[in-house]
């Protein structure tokens, strides 16, 4: 699998933005950057390659002895893509080795180095949140997952469409359609100019069902996607009288301690170290300049937090401490059915490869991993890990193409990790 990438020319200059733009706005646009971010990349396959159909009698080494840590294979993944992002972070915890890195600067204007600690929006891990409140919802009999959506959604959904079951918005076989590039701004400078719009969840929804559905029965086949979580966080606030921000505060940052992660609202900014956001916006003479995007609309793919909380909050998740047996089970449920456009290169091989909030990859040492990619304007990490969390990893990059998981790079983080 091949990922077109975007560079910067040398000698890149930054720039900010007016302080009146600067303003507090209702959350949602980072939910909508979450979508555009596929949208502008031309892709909607997340950031895990498999490079070929593994034999069927190939075991699962998830539980067995991984290979040592490399620290020096680490390093050089971290720093295999300086041609497109300004810095990579990355944690491995667990009992099979622990290691930090970082590569490139967290400012481009003055040099400053990564931070160990720096915070980062999520962008689309924030499904993996979200997922698990609606699990919460079911294990609370607030929610039946077999259940039509237009049950807890009544006039949500266009009339026409057929009784398409919660479960389905979680695991990716909903058939909801996605928002295009025609829906809202693609562009660098567009990107620029509304990264503090607002976009609240019904609007998107509303404008994506206007598009036909990818395949006609709900469940039948599997295809990412945003719109169901949309839908799925409109059930939580239906369900609950709160927004779906609330729920995932109250319900899993503040019980698991996750001091250093936020689901804002309104704010705009990351509070504490961080590393920046850019883009690169094209310029007259066919060179570009860094624009400094850090500050945006909060919203889904607004959630921030750190490679710590992320590694807690994977561990807690596996460890039953989020979910009853029953409803921690979806997570790990991957549908048989194939993957809408899958390849014998991709993750599924061309069937589904999706649980509940969660994506399933097997590497070529034949080791399963279990996790999930996000991306939104400035920002692209993800969190993965052995089932028996025997070791894990989470990174975070900034990419100057606007957003997007870049094939290679999260690959060779994954192998370094991993497979080394």
């Amino acid at each position: 699998m091949t990922l077109k990438l975007c560079s910067s020319s040398t000698g890149t200059t930054t720039t900010g933005v007016p302080a009146d733009r600067r303003r507090r706005v209702p959350p949602m646009a980072a939910l909508a950057c979450a979508v555009l971010t596929v949208v502008a990349v031309g892709t909607a396959v997340p950031a895990v390659a498999a490079p070929a159909a593994r034999p069927a009698a190939a075991a699962d080494r998830s539980g067995g002895r991984l290979p040592d840590l490399d620290p020096q294979a680490l390093q050089r993944a971290l720093s295999s893509a300086p041609d497109r992002v300004t810095g990579v972070l990355a944690r491995v915890s667990g009992p099979d080795g622990h290691w930090t890195g970082t590569y490139g600067t967290a400012d481009v204007a003055t040099g400053t180095p990564v931070p160990v600690d720096g915070r980062f929006r999520l962008g689309s891990v924030t499904k993996t949140f979200i997922a698990t409140v609606v699990l919460q919802l079911a294990a609370e009999d607030r929610v039946d997952l077999d259940q039509p959506v237009q049950r807890y959604l009544p006039d949500v959904l266009p009339d026409s469409y057929p009784p398409i079951p919660v479960r389905t918005l979680l695991n990716f076989t909903s058939s909801l359609p996605e928002l295009t590039p025609d829906d809202l701004p693609t562009t660098p400078v567009a990107i620029v100019e509304h990264r503090f719009d607002d976009h609240p969840l019904a609007e998107l929804v509303a404008k994506a069902v206007r598009h036909e559905r990818p395949f006609t029965e709900p469940g039948s086949m599997q295809v990412y996607g945003a719109t169901g979580y949309f839908v799925a966080a409109m059930v939580v606030e239906n369900l609950t009288g709160h927004t779906y921000q609330q729920e995932i505060t109250t319900r899993i940052l503040w019980p698991l301690h996750l001091r250093d992660t936020a689901a804002p609202e309104t704010d705009t900014t990351i509070p504490g170290p961080h590393s920046h956001g850019y883009i690169a916006v094209p310029q007259q003479n066919g060179g570009t300049r860094l624009v400094d995007i850090t500050e945006q609309n909060p919203g889904a793919g607004g959630m921030i937090s750190t490679t710590a909380d992320l590694d807690r909050f994977l561990t807690a998740l596996f460890r039953g401490r989020l979910l009853p047996l029953t409803e921690q089970a979806e997570l790990f449920d991957v549908p048989d059915v194939p993957y809408l456009g899958g390849t014998d290169h991709d993750p599924g091989h061309g069937r589904a490869y999706y649980g509940a909030g969660l994506m399933r990859a097997t590497l070529p040492n034949g080791v399963t991993v279990w996790g999930k990619t996000g991306s939104t304007f400035g920002y692209t990490d993800g969190m993965f890990t052995t089932r028996d969390l025997r070791r894990r990893v989470v990174y975070s990059f900034n990419p100057t193409n606007g957003g997007g998981n870049d094939l290679a790079l999260v690959n060779r983080i994954l192998s370094a990790t991993f497979a080394s």
